[in-house]
């Protein structure tokens, strides 16, 4: 026979009101839907780069916080313009698995991930 368990003995993983104070974005979702950004990808095709915005690296659009930051921080900024309440860093693909693909960036995981969060955060204009 199954026990079941002893709510009084329980720890409840956390509180939910309590999350409301930890993290403001919950109180606008009581309040509001919040709009996010829509495909960075395919506004980066859209945005007619070549080849050496990639530096050689085909097919790499994280490396674009880098050489092309003024790119994705203006596909930021249209989308915040168009109504988005949030937009998404630029790093779909920032990850060591996916970007060991390319020579010698597998250990600039840290690095590109940083530049798109701090090219994101300019486009909030906060």
């Amino acid at each position: 026979m199954l026990r079941r368990p002893n709510p009084a003995r329980m720890t409840p993983r956390f509180d939910p009101r309590a999350r409301l104070d930890q993290f403001p974005i919950l109180r606008v979702l009581r309040e509001r839907v919040l709009v996010f950004d829509g495909a960075m990808g395919t506004q980066i095709q859209s945005a007619n780069l070549t080849l050496d915005d990639f530096v050689g690296l085909e097919g790499c659009n994280e490396i674009l916080v880098e050489t092309r930051p003024d790119v994705i921080g203006s596909i930021h900024e249209r989308y915040f313009a168009a109504g988005a309440d949030i937009v998404l860093t630029n790093t779909f693909g920032a990850t060591r698995y996916r970007l060991e693909e390319y020579p010698g960036m597998k250990e600039r995981v840290a690095e590109i991930n940083e530049k798109a969060v701090a090219i994101a955060r300019a486009a909030t204009h906060g």
